[in-house]
């Protein structure tokens, strides 16, 4: 008779923490091995499968699956950067040597035709950052895409701008901001893959915020323009592109990501719309704000598990800039460009499309972070909503707040950085980047470090 192995009975959670306790031998169970995410998010020493059994499990799809046969379960792209300065031969390269898609930072005035000379645009996402007015720099890559003689449903990509740009950057009025997004609309209409914007929850994370805080306020200005857009609100989520900064949490990260893919489409059930998985557009990009410029080797650690974790959360495009890229060597440019293709080559991650379902601890992680960023969004909105917190600066004080906190506490070494108050390298392994003053106007949220204060103290000392 055939014997299972595994035929032991079966322990219970409240058993294993009374075991635990224990073994402590008087010392607090919560405060020994209980933690917390992000200051606000309670994270229990383990999970089983009563903390599963009391959540909602999803498989998700990140996109549809692919028309080509043999194609990999899970797909995503990978950007790169062109900089003023570029030159073709240097894009034709990336694209030659890993890179999927471009993120083009265009003022509108760039020679196109010679800049993205060999490029077929039909064949790649490209990504618009523009560097001053959006609708001359979207305009001048739409004349070029014409030029092209590309079928018009072909060309894929997106305008990585929002209305708050103008309020944040220029300190103009938000409906300044709303107007030229119905002129954006107009001009895209006719590119039906491409997104018309960009919600950034980088804009406020890469600025100090919690990735939570992040996550409420995209969210806020995504009802905003919902409620105040002429368009309707199936066209607005067709449009969307959504963006968020992966920092060096990993497993809440992923958590975080699939929570808002989630919450979007919870959000569009309020408007009477089915918002499916795979009709979310996620952009992720490598946060700088957990990285130093002491030491940029230890970056390249954090732009790896950064760059899984948006990969296990569910990005479309992933995105791995160099910190400081408009002074980053060609080396640190091919490094950070690889990055995807160790992930999907080497990793194997591209195999499954949802590998991080079903996890007793993520899903329940998952769990908390939506509700978290439920009870934010119904606490913004009674408080007036989102554009009444970003008129009256209260989104700044608590980004700002945020933000001293937790630079104080690396400066005091109360939070440990690796390679930066903790481990640093020796002179010889040591390769810093160049410090710069941080600056920031009342208007603005500006992206910095949470190791800015102890940089300062460090290069000041010297």
């Amino acid at each position: 008779m055939k014997k299972d192995f595994f035929d032991f009975p079966r322990t219970t959670k409240d058993e294993w923490i009374t075991q635990a306790k224990k073994d402590l031998k008087g010392k607090d169970f919560e405060k020994e091995l209980k933690s917390n995410l992000w200051g606000r998010i309670a994270i229990d020493p383990f999970y089983t499968r009563e903390d599963l059994e009391a959540t909602f499990t999803h498989q998700f799809n990140f996109h549809p699956a692919s028309a080509i046969p043999g194609e990999s379960a899970r797909i995503w792209q990978n950007m790169t950067s062109v900089l003023p300065g570029d030159t073709s031969e240097e894009v034709v390269e990336a694209l030659q040597k890993g890179s999927e898609g471009l993120v083009l930072h265009l003022t509108g005035m760039e020679d196109l035709d010679q800049l993205l000379s060999g490029v077929l645009p039909q064949y790649i996402a490209i990504a618009i950052r523009p560097l001053g007015n959006p609708v001359a720099a979207l305009r001048s890559f739409f004349d070029w895409v014409d030029r092209q003689n590309a079928s018009l449903d072909q060309i894929h990509g997106a305008l990585l701008w929002s209305p708050s740009e103008l309020v944040f950057e220029h300190n103009e009025a938000y409906g300044l901001g709303l107007e030229v997004l119905e002129e954006i609309f107009e001009m895209t209409e006719p590119y039906a893959q491409f997104k018309a914007f960009t919600l950034q929850s980088s804009r406020y994370t890469e600025s100090g915020a919690s990735p939570v805080d992040g996550t409420v306020f995209l969210l806020g200005e995504l009802v905003e323009i919902l409620d105040r857009s002429a368009q309707k609100p199936d066209y607005i989520f067709q449009k969307l592109l959504v963006e968020a900064a992966v920092g060096e949490h990993y497993f809440g990260e992923i958590a975080r990501l699939k929570a808002l893919r989630d919450g979007l489409s919870r959000l569009a059930k309020l408007y009477h719309l089915d918002l499916p998985d795979q009709e979310v557009s996620l952009l992720v990009k490598t946060a700088h704000w957990d990285q130093s410029i002491l030491d940029i080797n230890t970056n390249l650690i954090r732009q790896t598990y950064q760059a899984m974790a948006g990969v296990l959360g569910g990005c479309n495009w992933l995105w791995v800039p160099p910190l400081l890229e408009d002074r980053a060597g060609t080396r640190e440019r091919r490094i950070a460009r690889n990055v995807s293709a160790v992930l999907r080559e080497e990793a194997y991650l591209d195999k499954v499309m949802d590998p991080a379902s079903g996890s007793f601890f993520l899903e329940t992680l998952q769990a908390k972070i939506l509700n978290e960023i439920r009870e934010g969004l119904q606490q913004l909105e009674s408080s007036g909503g989102w554009l009444k917190a970003l008129e009256s600066k209260t989104i700044h004080s608590r980004v700002r707040s945020e933000r001293e906190k937790i630079q104080e506490q690396v400066l005091e070494k109360n939070k440990s950085k690796i390679g930066v108050n903790v481990f640093p390298a020796g002179e010889k392994l040591r390769n810093d980047l160049d410090f710069e003053f941080f600056e920031e106007k009342s208007f603005q949220l500006r992206p910095t470090r949470a190791s800015y204060l102890f940089e300062l103290q460090t290069k000041t000392a010297l």
